[in-house]
């Protein structure tokens, strides 16, 4: 039987608006704090680092690298404007100083140089990639040689649970993500899992570009 909310739900966590995505972000942001959590340990941040994240949402991974001091630059990309307006007035002081870049764009564009990152990360946001492996080739472009790619995602079994994979998502193994980073040219390929207080099992699934 159809369930109206579910869908409306799968449709706001890809793409958070009005009202319910401003509410949304802020209850996401207490939500994945142990998946982002984990991707920021799986980065292994260096002084001096440039770090881009896809997806930023409520900009709990992004206050997380800021606050570690040793970034030169965290830069975000957002699909949904209200997510955008929402971490520009949140990070309004590290953007007048440039230590933060954010910016309204798709995943499979990136407006950003070749090599220009050290540090890749996403969070949540694998399963609205229309084409997994172009967005991959995207990222493999803007890290330099050396530069890493943190993936965090939730398991098959997570989203199949929730109903989410008949509205919208994809949903993948850990083998398959895996498999993707491997034909994009990433190499020492590793996965970490976590669980979250709800027991939700979540993965990070890191790749090194070429």
């Amino acid at each position: 039987m159809a369930n109206p909310f579910r869908a409306f739900l799968a449709h706001q966590l890809g793409f958070p608006s009005g009202w319910f995505g401003r509410l949304l972000l802020r209850v996401l942001n207490r939500n994945n704090a142990a998946i982002n959590d984990l991707v920021l340990q799986s980065m292994q941040l260096q002084t001096g680092d440039r770090v881009l994240e896809i997806g930023f949402g409520g900009g709990y991974l992004i206050q997380r690298i800021v606050d570690t001091g040793m970034p030169a630059l965290v830069a975000g990309v957002e699909r949904s404007p209200e997510a955008l307006a929402i971490a520009r007035q949140r990070f309004r002081s590290q953007l007048s100083q440039g230590s933060i870049e954010l910016s309204l764009s798709d995943a499979k564009a990136l407006p950003f140089a070749e090599k220009n990152f050290n540090q890749l990360c996403t969070v949540n946001t694998l399963y609205f990639w229309s084409d997994p492996q172009h967005v991959l080739a995207e990222c493999q472009r803007v890290l330099v040689s050396g530069g890493k790619l943190v993936i965090g995602y939730s398991s098959k079994e997570f989203l199949d649970q929730q109903k989410f994979s008949q509205h919208g998502f994809v949903a993948y193994e850990v083998t398959e993500v895996e498999a993707m980073l491997k034909i994009a040219g990433f190499i020492e390929i590793e996965t970490f899992s976590g669980r979250s207080s709800r027991h939700q099992t979540f993965f990070c699934t890191s790749g090194t570009a070429h």
